[in-house]
């Protein structure tokens, strides 16, 4: 009988350790071919802008994902080979010739890899399939292409599902390099025991150091850049090391310390328990800080999708009118009355339209884009500093229907409610208005905000966006001594909602883009002064990146619509694209968790199989022998599964916290719903926890 006979023989025998190997090379190969096949499709390429930061957003997941993947398959390939060492040991030991033993064990592992690759494909395809159609049906009407597989999308999964077999065949040449036949015979029985006694202050410095190395990374570079104006760069991310380095000192004490205390008794009734686990610690604690990383990856991952969505809704709600937009008066735009025709079309009935003139005018400001070689940011106060557009008190009651007593030589700034001053921006930063038909400047004195999110210029309001109201004195001597930028006409109404509405507001789009001016063609970031001033490639003089036809696909356009109904449709898809994708990401590390923790469980369970039997032999009863496995297998799930938790939800706080120095209504909204669904990972921990528990009882006959 050949060896590859034998191996056929010994995988039907060792079918369990077989179906583990193929289950997670081939789920590793399915998420990660199936996110290709997705991400490499029209339906998402067409959604996402070229070189925009949300495209490069979704790379950055592919490679966390994919890193996830190999981290998951290589755990998986060693503890195969592990599960395959005695066979090896017994055929090295009845004296087989180790290079036709190499050579068989390379042909076995490949074509179980090749097998399950291949189904993994196939696997991956489906997947993709069905979520592209489903993705689909979700953004039904917002959609802008269709699912379609792409000979781009299978290379990329064929080339990574290549690269985890050649990972799989160096993991088993290293470990046929070992010389030792007792090594290798004994690899299944390798025990790795704490060598070390720790006591409570081992605790007590895990904690400090978990603590310690998120505020240095995280938090202290955040306090100093606001209120020292300092940045300190990316080496305070290397602090995350003492982090990582205080929560396993947390895993080993969780394991290693336990003592007689004021209640021995306790003690001794555990004391086979305490020893098994240290006998073991070492291997128990590196599984308990991997699952702890993969749930705080999962969480986070998962946390994206409520979190976004809330801002999303968040945003819409703050909008007071449904369709806002604005053109300079060089545009041939749709006047009045084509709105009211055009809507009439379509079955819509306009309601509350009005119109008022922005005057753009070059005025003071400071500028914050530089640091010096330090890391100090430089603070330049520029007498001519960004184009700004200013509304008279009047026009701005007319659109508004808020009372605004602006005095002569002072100003309002038009903000939204959540509005915060940070580091780059001031409210008061505008302190003079350049008349340029006179050559002098008009001083002026911030009074505070007005707030009305429809009238808002960008996504902040600030510096080259900012908007403000002045007087209507002040409105008619800034009009009568410019010349240099034109006036730009602001649009606000509401409409019902018809079957019609969303082709509607896709043709007012379409229209709009289409007649918009060539000065109407600029980023979201283009000023008209800097743009002069700065480099031709700076983010000032970008030109715009829209599509007239597709509203759907992500636009970085200064002008572009504000239209609500369009916003609600399609703001669906683009979170949906994003829900795919960080979806596929928590999948990935919550698969990898299970994984992981179930074969902990079951290694943890069966390598004391001896030991079991033996104190059967000398008495102990089942239930004593269960509660000694519980023990067991509660570390591996216990601890992780609590401090990934709650970890990632305080650091979820944290980070809302230090983003913009507070709490806003809607993250205190969404605390909750985070809050639900970490209980939910909890209880399903707490379910995979108890599956283990039953299938190593049932393996040790403890049933």
């Amino acid at each position: 009988m050949t060896l590859t006979k034998v191996w056929k023989k010994l995988r039907e025998r060792n079918w369990e350790q077989y179906r583990q190997f193929y289950f997670c090379v081939g789920f590793a190969v399915m998420l990660v071919s199936s996110y290709l096949l997705m991400l490499n499709s029209p339906l998402v390429q067409k959604t996402l802008p070229d070189g925009g930061d949300s495209r490069k957003q979704v790379y950055m997941m592919l490679c966390l994902a994919m890193v996830g993947c190999m981290i998951f398959v290589v755990y998986a390939a060693n503890l195969f080979l592990r599960y395959k060492s005695r066979e090896i040991g017994v055929f090295l030991a009845l004296g087989t010739d180790k290079g036709k033993l190499s050579k068989a064990l390379f042909a076995e592992l490949g074509k179980c890899t090749l097998v399950v690759s291949v189904v993994g494909l196939a696997a991956g395809g489906v997947v993709s399939f069905l979520v592209g159609k489903l993705f689909e049906a979700i953004a039904k009407g917002a959609a802008v292409s269709f699912f379609v597989f792409t000979g781009t999308g299978w290379l990329y999964g064929i080339l990574y599902t290549a690269v985890l077999f050649g990972v799989i065949m160096i993991l088993t040449a290293r470990f046929l390099k070992r010389s030792n036949i007792m090594d290798i015979l004994n690899e299944h029985r390798k025990q790795e025991p704490l060598k070390r006694q720790v006591s409570f202050s081992y605790l007590l410095t895990g904690i400090v150091l978990t603590v310690l190395g998120v505020v240095i990374g995280f938090v202290v570079p955040n306090v100093i850049a606001s209120v020292f104006h300092h940045w300190l760069g990316g080496w305070t991310n290397f602090f995350y090391i003492l982090t990582l380095w205080g929560l396993y000192r947390i895993m080993v004490y969780s394991v290693s310390c336990h003592k007689k205390g004021r209640n021995p008794q306790k003690y001794y009734k555990h004391l086979v328990s305490y020893g098994l686990l240290k006998f073991q610690g070492a291997s128990i604690v590196r599984n308990m800080l991997v699952i702890t990383l993969l749930l705080l990856g999962g969480m986070f991952a998962v946390f994206y999708t409520p979190s976004q969505m809330n801002s999303m809704n968040a945003s819409l709600d703050a909008y007071e009118a449904m369709y806002s937009y604005c053109y300079t008066e060089d545009a041939e735009e749709l006047s009045k009355n084509e709105v009211f025709a055009l809507a009439a079309d379509y079955g819509v009935q306009i309601s509350n339209y009005r119109e008022a003139e922005f005057l753009q005018v070059l005025g003071s400001g400071v500028d914050r884009d530089h640091m010096d070689e330090s890391g100090n940011l430089l603070e330049q106060y520029e007498k001519k500093h960004a184009v700004y557009e200013c509304i008279s008190a009047s026009q701005y009651e007319q659109m508004t229907g808020q009372k605004a007593s602006v005095e002569d030589g002072t100003y309002y700034m038009i903000q939204s409610e959540d509005a915060y001053e940070n580091v780059f921006n001031r409210f008061d930063d505008m302190d003079q208005i350049y008349l340029e038909r006179e050559d002098s400047y008009l001083p002026m004195e911030y009074q505070g905000n007005v707030i009305y999110q429809s009238l808002l210029n960008g996504d902040w309001g600030f510096d080259i966006n900012a908007r403000f109201v002045v007087s209507d004195g002040d409105y008619k001597k800034i009009a009568a001594h410019t010349m240099t930028y034109p006036r730009v006409k602001q649009v606000l109404f509401d409409s019902d909602k018809p079957e019609k509405a969303v082709e509607f507001n896709n043709e007012l789009y379409k229209i709009f883009a289409q007649r918009m001016s060539d000065s109407m063609k600029v980023g979201s970031n283009y000023d008209a002064y800097k743009a002069k001033t700065s480099e031709p490639d700076s983010m000032y003089a970008m030109e715009a990146i829209y599509d007239a036809d597709n509203p759907v696909k992500e636009s970085d356009w200064q002008y572009e619509p504000t239209l609500l109904v369009l916003k609600e449709k399609n703001g669906l898809m683009t979170y949906a694209v994003y829900l795919l994708i960080f979806l596929y990401v928590s999948v990935i590390c919550l698969a990898a968790v299970v994984v992981v923790a179930y074969a902990r469980s079951q290694s943890v369970g069966l390598s004391s199989r001896q030991v079991f039997e033996d104190l059967e032999k000398l008495g102990a009863d089942h239930g004593y022998l269960r509660r000694i496995l519980r023990s067991q297998i509660q570390k591996v799930y216990f601890l992780p599964t609590l401090v990934g938790g709650l970890g990632i939800l305080a650091f979820e706080i944290l980070m809302c916290q230090i983003n913009d120095g507070r709490l806003t209504k809607q993250e205190l909204k969404m605390l909750p719903v985070l809050a639900v669904i970490t209980l939910i990972m909890m209880a399903f921990q707490y379910l995979m926890y108890r599956a283990s528990l039953h299938k190593v009882q049932k393996e040790l006959s403890l049933l």
